[in-house]
């Protein structure tokens, strides 16, 4: 009945739009997913994370894609199973959150999908399966996963140890030595020449990368000592922030590593630290803010005047570790008294004013509670990984 229904709404469908093939690519409990499926989800993904077309419409893709898509559809059958219903206001409200976390007026998803030519069934059907299957672990788990207060204990002396270590924003290209050793180090270097020549590296590493990271940019997040192969690890200590790495020959592959941000090592998890608000403002502005500034406002007037006269990135900037800050900003900081103002610093295309709003000593260190809610945040996606693994194992998935 499901297959169906399905055939009926592409023959509808070409009353409305020009009529095309819809190929069935995979079956999950005799539901469908076709290769439009696939390829919506594909031209989401261009738009949204600016995937290069080469790389979005290679088979590699098109495989984790559905693979993908798979998943999700058997989420949303256990969802329907277990009599779980989304209202429509759950997933209107799921597509708001996505554009707050953006930073992305309201209404403006559904018009850049417009504007692309994307169907915005395929944002809708994530949310959908992500909704869906949140509300499956709660009825599933009705208790939160059993946290022990030797588990904490445990995992706060780990962090004590941690949060004080060098930390490094960085992100990468890799490049497996394959057969041919020779043209893997032929095909790194010619990569790192188009970087430093200019070229973009999150593309470039979305199109040759063969490590995980690579539908991301390359992005691997904040990393510490330890956690990278060696010979990646020996080279990070000695990089600047915004530095690119020549390429480097690790276990199986070459890495291409470039330098984010740094953070410095502590020498306590008890840290000064500072409350910052910061003005930028177009340099045609320089003027009437100025007036506004030798008023002497106190750090609540600034802060408003930084929302409401300042560029994007303007306000405030809370428990900044003094130990970490980037030099630039310390530099700017470290004469002026808690209440001052110091400025306008010339950034080329915009002015930036800044005041010490607070300094106060904090900790680096998580407290109990939030140590508590990671661990159960953990506990919760491995039982959250294995339902889906067994559903997965007792589906019938059949790709075609």
């Amino acid at each position: 009945m499901r297959i169906k229904k399905f055939f009926i709404t592409i023959l509808m469908s070409c009353f409305i739009f020009p009529c095309q093939a819809f190929e069935i690519v995979a079956t999950v409990n005799d539901e469908v997913i076709s290769d439009y499926d696939v390829s919506a989800r594909i031209r989401m993904m261009e738009v949204l994370m600016k995937i290069p077309p080469e790389v979005a419409q290679s088979n590699e893709m098109r495989q984790r894609v559905l693979n993908t898509l798979i998943d999700e559809q058997i989420k949303i059958q256990e969802a329907v199973a277990l009599n779980i219903e989304l209202a429509e206001a759950e997933i209107a409200h799921g597509i708001s959150y996505l554009e707050e976390q953006n930073q992305m007026p309201e209404g403006s998803l559904r018009k850049l999908f417009k504007e692309n030519q994307v169907d915005f069934n395929t944002l809708e059907r994530q949310i959908k399966a992500d909704l869906g299957w949140l509300k499956v672990l709660r009825v599933k788990n009705e208790k939160p996963p059993v946290v022990t207060e030797d588990e904490i204990s445990k995992e706060q002396k780990k962090l004590e140890k941690e949060v004080i270590q060098p930390a490094y924003l960085i992100a990468e290209i890799y490049i497996p030595f394959g057969k041919d050793k020779g043209k893997s180090q032929e095909k790194v270097n010619e990569l790192f020449n188009q970087v430093v020549a200019g070229s973009s590296f999150p593309e470039l590493a979305m199109e040759n990368s063969k490590g995980e990271t690579a539908l991301s940019g390359g992005d691997l997040g904040w990393v510490r000592p330890g956690q990278m192969e060696k010979a990646v690890d020996n080279i990070l200590p000695y990089m600047r922030a915004g530095q690119l790495s020549k390429p480097i020959e690790g276990e199986k592959g070459y890495y291409l590593i470039l330098m984010r941000e740094q953070q410095k090592e502590l020498t306590s998890t008890d840290v000064e630290a500072w409350t910052v608000s910061q003005l930028l403002i177009s340099k045609d502005k320089l003027v009437p803010i100025m007036t506004e500034i030798q008023k002497n406002p106190d750090c609540k007037t600034f802060n408003i005047l930084a929302e409401k006269e300042g560029l994007k990135g303007s306000g405030i900037m809370p428990d900044m570790v003094v130990a970490r800050m980037p030099d630039q900003l310390y530099q700017a900081l470290k004469d002026i008294s808690v209440g001052k103002i110091t400025g306008p610093i010339d950034g080329n295309d915009f002015y930036l004013f800044l005041m010490k709003c607070d300094s106060k000593i904090i900790s680096v260190l998580p407290d109990k509670e939030l140590i508590k809610t990671r661990l159960e945040m953990v506990k919760m996606e491995e039982i959250s990984n294995e339902m889906l693994k067994n559903l997965r194992q007792n589906a019938l998935i059949e790709k075609r």
